[in-house]
Order: structure tokens, then C-alpha cells, then sequence
């Protein structure tokens, strides 16, 4: 499981504005998936269509407007209800990479 509270313990300001990937394809949107849990949509079936991704920084204040305190945070997929387990910063694109390994 991600601990999203180390997560943005070692995310420096410029990486607050990295955009938010699942396995290479970027996070649209999000919405809360239940106790602690917050589902992110990253599948489309109009590849392309929005044009705004969401940011670490985006994704961060949407966690405290949701009153989920940052070490108990769950992020899950939107479609097949996964969990995302690990994290990988992309310096080269900036971009924050979540996977389900």
C-alpha cells in the first residue's frame, strides 16, 4: 500500500505539480470510494478527450477536503477497484507513477 503521508513528506513543491499516472496512462479524475479510500480514473474509453490531468498537489487537497488523515489514505483504481501498492517519481516527464505491484 502507498503511504501517502511519506509520499508528500519527501514531495518537494515542484513535485506537488507532477501529474498523477496509473501504468503509463494519466489520472483524470477522482471520487471518494468509501472509509479511507479514494478511487482514481485514469481509464477512457475516448483516449484524449480531457484535457486537464490531476496533480499530485490537486490530488493532495482533495484528500483533506475528504477529512482522511494522509497515513491511512487507500488509492485504489476507479474500473476494477485495485489497490495501487507502489509509487516511482519520473523526474525526465513529471510525473508521479502508481502501480498496482
Amino acid at each position: 500500500m502507498i503511504n501517502f503521508k511519506d509520499l508528500i513528506e519527501v514531495s518537494d513543491t515542484e513535485k506537488l505539480d507532477y501529474l498523477i499516472t496509473i501504468e503509463g496512462n494519466p489520472v483524470w479524475d477522482y471520487k471518494i470510494g468509501g472509509l479511507n479510500t479514494i478511487f482514481l480514473i485514469s481509464e477512457d474509453p475516448w483516449s484524449g478527450v480531457e484535457e486537464e490531468y490531476v496533480t499530485l498537489r490537486e490530488l493532495k487537497e482533495y484528500v483533506i477536503d475528504c477529512f482522511i488523515p494522509f497515513d491511512i489514505t487507500e488509492f485504489k483504481t476507479e474500473a476494477d477497484k485495485e489497490l495501487l501498492k507502489s509509487f516511482e517519481w519520473n523526474d525526465e516527464n513529471k510525473e508521479l507513477k502508481l502501480s498496482h505491484y
